[in-house]
């Protein structure tokens, strides 16, 4: 799990990724926009 605060002096982006291993050993990429509330997706 990893956090990222930049941006501060345009646009805020807050976010909060997590990495996810799957059951056969796929792996994704989860975050959270934290001004939102939403989630997102990814494939590292």
């Amino acid at each position: 799990m990893w956090r990222i605060n930049d941006e501060w002096w345009r646009q805020p982006i807050v976010r909060r990724y997590v990495e996810v291993v799957l059951e056969g050993g796929g792996r994704l990429v989860l975050f959270e926009d934290q001004i939102t509330g939403e989630w997102w997706m990814q494939k590292p």
